[in-house]
């Protein structure tokens, strides 16, 4: 089980203090990026801490 928090094809979001959003640059798709789950495409990110971009408003 992986987490797409530590997915090189993650671009990650936040909307004031819900979970973090990953929307994935291969699927097209958005998970939650903490979750665990099974994913044949996910790649270790081995650049320090995820760039999470916060959003105030929806």
């Amino acid at each position: 089980m992986i987490q797409c928090i530590n997915c090189k094809h993650g671009r990650y979001m936040q909307w004031m203090k819900n979970p973090i959003i990953c929307e994935c640059q291969v699927q097209k798709e958005r998970f939650v990026a903490e979750s665990r789950r099974q994913c044949p495409l996910f790649e270790q990110r081995y650049t320090g801490e995820a760039e999470i971009v916060h959003y105030d408003h929806y």
